[in-house]
């Protein structure tokens, strides 16, 4: 009994210990440590949220791929790569901040998310997460990043082969030789899979691991690796951008966190991966006639080459309004980013005009206390 005692003091001096935000300030609700929100502010807030993705399953039909369909489904993200949900960016933000893993030393596989909302600590099992995220919870323990793939009998030149790749003078893997199939299942990857803001362009060393192992049927525990991932976002440099929106506002539903006054965003169509996707991929398109064509000025050798048809302008028209979508998406984030920048100018003078009154207090005290001496002084002349 008295060691139990002497451990609850051991708690209460840690919560002591902890320094509080300002009362004032705009994110007190939702931090319970000074030294959170300071993180918050230096490293995530005003970073590029990644806009959410999700496939039409239509799409994997229309187009005969079968295999891929196969992959998704023997790594049980069919349903995963199909969530559509409203999100939160600035409260997705915050809950970054103090993101955790806790895990068994014994057993990796036995884990849970941890993360904090004000005073509210909150552990997410990992069966819980799974089913939240509709995600099986068995596979390779693959954390992503430098990893030893030995086990796995991985080799970047054959799976390079694979997937018909080839390493530019840059140093880079460019996707363009890939088959639309694949091309596809690199675009899930790196829009839905493990989101990252550009470059979705090249192949980069751990998309190709994770392609390789999903045509080679090495199942893979996805909600262990996007925990981990998130994790990496966290603590990445501030050039990087916050993903996996959709994902965490099943979590506050899940848990309950009270949304009703937060910012939110809805997906639209430019969301949605189908036809308009793949044809801004360049899926097949490369053998048509050149754009003068559409405007109907035939080209030299326009008695040879086929009129464009319905389904194509409609494809055109498609891939001017995603292009024009993506325009307005980065007007909205920039506009995003002047508006915290705003409230973070607005934070920083209400902490200094806050220095400024202790200053002035401290001043006054100063100026009463030596009044006081010089009134002492005086009734000590007097008396003498």
């Amino acid at each position: 009994m008295p060691r139990m005692k002497k451990t609850q003091k051991r708690s209460r001096e840690g919560e002591s210990s902890v320094e509080p935000p300002p009362l004032n300030h705009p994110l007190a609700k939702w931090f319970h440590a000074n030294e959170d929100i300071i993180f918050y502010e230096l490293r995530l807030a005003g970073r590029k949220k990644i806009p959410p993705r999700y496939l039409n399953p239509t799409l994997l039909d229309s187009h005969n791929f079968s295999h891929l369909k196969e992959m998704l489904n023997m790594q049980g993200l069919l349903d995963f790569i199909q969530i559509r949900e409203k999100y939160y960016p600035e409260l997705t933000s915050i809950a970054y901040a103090t993101l955790g893993i806790e895990s068994d030393s014994q057993d990796p596989s036995n884990f849970s998310m941890v993360f904090k909302l004000g005073r509210n600590t909150y552990n997410v099992h990992c069966s819980r997460l799974a089913s939240i995220w509709k995600l099986p919870l068995d596979g390779c323990l693959f954390e992503g990043g430098k990893v030893l793939l030995e086990d796995w009998g991985y080799d970047k030149m054959r799976a390079m082969q694979m997937f018909n790749l080839t390493q530019n003078e840059k140093s880079k893997i460019p996707c363009q030789t890939m088959n639309d199939e694949y091309r596809t299942l690199l675009y899930l990857v790196t829009y839905v899979l493990e989101p990252r803001v550009s470059g979705h362009g090249n192949v980069a060393d751990e998309d190709l691991v994770l392609m390789w192992a999903m045509v080679n049927e090495i199942k893979i525990n996805w909600p262990f690796l996007i925990l981990h991932h998130m994790l990496r976002i966290k603590t990445k440099d501030t050039s990087g951008g916050i993903g996996y929106l959709c994902l965490w506002t099943r979590i506050f539903n899940y848990l309950g966190v009270n949304v009703s006054n937060e910012n939110v965003k809805h997906l639209n169509a430019r969301c949605e991966i189908n036809e308009a996707t793949l044809h801004h991929m360049g899926r097949g398109k490369e053998e048509e006639a050149p754009p003068m064509e559409f405007r109907g000025h035939p080209g030299p050798s326009s008695s040879s080459q086929e009129q464009p048809s319905m389904s194509d302008l409609m494809q055109l028209l498609q891939s001017i309004e995603y292009n024009m979508d993506q325009r307005f998406q980065r007007i909205e984030d920039n506009q995003a980013r002047m508006e915290t920048n705003q409230q973070n100018l607005s934070q920083q003078i209400q902490s200094l005009q806050k220095e400024q009154r202790k200053i002035w207090r401290s001043v006054r005290r100063v100026e009463a206390w030596t009044f006081d001496e010089d009134f002492d002084e005086d009734l000590d002349e007097d008396q003498d």
